[in-house]
């Protein structure tokens, strides 16, 4: 069984030194008004200007907005270094399971036979650090080296966005981006409500 981790040096073993690749992935529905991938697309985009272009020049930012279940699944399995997903997130009879756009389910069964190939997963949804949501994206695409990030109990939504937009800025726009110094961080935040977890298989 997964095990949450406290992160040390030793632990980041994957190799990811380009991180060329961002995708945010917004599965809530349009009528809640709220749209966290483009907020933090256009917030980090706005960042990147005010920093040395030539570290931050190679950054390929996607946000999308998912239209069904289909779609979200099919955006899990794009291209990227970096997936971020923002959607709902319950435990329903002891399985983890993400509120999406139109009423869609997804749970670790949807997810563990994709083929995502990001090296690093960052769900910002409600309780779903658990052992079969973390399980099921270890198991996605056989990656050799994976880590998942996400909030252990509910987590406000103007929490959920600074935390990623902190992490993100950490990772990509400081002077020298470390993925250990961003993971560290969010691993160990006092301020905030909630705690997020990162997992590493």
């Amino acid at each position: 069984m997964l095990k949450r981790k406290k992160i040390s040096r030793g632990n980041i073993a994957c190799v990811i030194s380009l991180m060329l690749k961002l995708t945010l992935l917004e599965g809530l529905p349009k009528y809640e008004g709220v749209n966290e991938a483009k907020a933090l697309a256009s917030a980090l985009r706005i960042m990147m200007k005010g920093y040395d272009q030539r570290k931050v020049k190679n950054l390929k930012i996607s946000a999308h907005r998912a239209i069904d279940k289909e779609d979200f699944l099919k955006w899990l399995s794009r291209k990227t270094d970096f997936l971020h997903i923002s959607s709902h997130g319950k435990v329903e009879k002891g399985r983890t399971v993400l509120h999406i756009t139109q009423g869609g389910k997804i749970t670790a069964e949807d997810i563990e036979n994709l083929p995502i190939k990001a090296k690093v997963i960052f769900l910002n949804a409600c309780q779903v650090s658990r052992d079969d949501m973390a399980d099921a994206f270890f198991k996605a695409g056989k990656p050799n080296c994976r880590y998942y990030l996400a909030p252990r109990k509910d987590v406000p939504f103007d929490e959920a966005f600074i935390v990623a937009l902190l992490f993100y800025k950490r990772a990509f726009l400081e002077k020298r981006p470390k993925l250990y110094s961003a993971l560290k961080y969010v691993y160990n935040l006092k301020d905030i409500r909630t705690n997020y977890w990162l997992w590493i298989p």
